[in-house]
């Protein structure tokens, strides 16, 4: 276990082992987009990004991830006006489909290796992992990495991380994979279902079948502070992407319903574990499942916490 995360985190290249000297000059203000050359799976990586004019080396960063649509330009667009106000600086980095194809490619993580497109939807237990670096969630920290040593001077060795829908989904179980990530807390919301911590489960929609998520790293999975959002009008059953199998119906009704359930199941693993327990449930009354609607919230919450 030990030489896995050793192994993945030299993947995420660790911020201490590049030189001051391979620092560039900062973005420009406002709105913006560059080019992210990822050597690890070899592709460009399109950074979306919103630098506030009050910009310092001490400013709180966050990385964004989009929705089931992809649209990391129109995520950034709806932080901007909350991150001048904020102080904060976003970074929506977008996740092809034709590099991270289906839930399986973007919603799971890429975490298996699907050899078909009904394999690429996400609804099956995979038998072979991919390598870690052609994960999602090391992705995202090699884009943070990236920020503070080639994109800007920043001081700051931690990031937020907050996730819409599917980026929700993708940010929860970031968490489950990532125990010595670089994440402050993680902000999830509005996920419309959630991988169990339950090995009795099979993945995806549990942790069975995933050797690295065994009782060890759920004491890691618990301590990581994450705050679990839901929406009050977020109840809608029908005309919805939200996901009905009889593994995520037995979650709840709705993503109120799920979302309560989840937190509710693992604090009783955490109580039964004996470990830190740093997660938070809040319902936002009124909000229906509208990015627009919940990132004001999310936009605040984090400069308070970062303050």
């Amino acid at each position: 276990m030990r030489i896995l995360w050793f192994a993945l985190m030299v993947l995420c290249l660790p911020l201490s082992t590049v030189a001051a000297n391979e620092r560039v000059a900062s973005l420009e203000a406002g709105a913006g987009r560059y080019v992210f050359e990822d050597l690890a799976t070899r592709q460009e990586v399109g950074v979306y990004y919103y630098q506030p004019s009050n910009y310092t080396s001490d400013t709180p960063i966050v990385l964004i991830l989009h929705g089931l649509r992809r649209n990391a330009k129109e995520y950034r667009d709806n932080w901007a006006e909350l991150a001048e106000r904020e102080g904060l600086m976003v970074l929506v980095p977008r996740f092809s489909a034709q590099a991270y194809p289906g839930g399986n490619g973007f919603n799971l993580g890429n975490v298996f290796k699907a050899g078909s497109a009904e394999q690429a939807r996400g609804f099956t237990q995979l038998e072979e992992m991919n390598p870690p670096d052609q994960w999602v969630f090391t992705l995202v920290e090699r884009v943070f990495a990236d920020f503070r040593t080639h994109r800007s001077h920043s001081n700051r060795e931690t990031y937020y991380l907050y996730g819409h829908g599917a980026g929700a989904q993708v940010a929860h179980r970031f968490a489950m994979f990532m125990p010595e990530s670089n994440v402050e807390e993680i902000i999830v919301g509005a996920a419309g279902w959630y991988t169990m911590p339950d090995e009795t489960i099979a993945w995806p929609y549990g942790t069975g079948g995933v050797p690295m998520l065994n009782a060890t790293a759920r004491e890691a999975f618990f301590s990581q502070p994450m705050l679990l959002l839901a929406g009050g009008a977020d109840t809608a059953t029908l005309h919805t992407v939200m996901r009905q199998t009889p593994e995520t119906n037995a979650q709840g009704a709705t993503r109120v319903d799920r979302t309560r359930h989840y937190f509710e199941f693992g604090e009783r693993q955490a109580r039964s574990l004996n470990t830190t327990f740093n997660w938070r449930h809040w319902v936002l009354p009124g909000v229906t499942h509208s990015p627009s609607q919940m990132t004001p919230f999310a936009a605040r919450y984090i400069a308070s916490r970062a303050r």
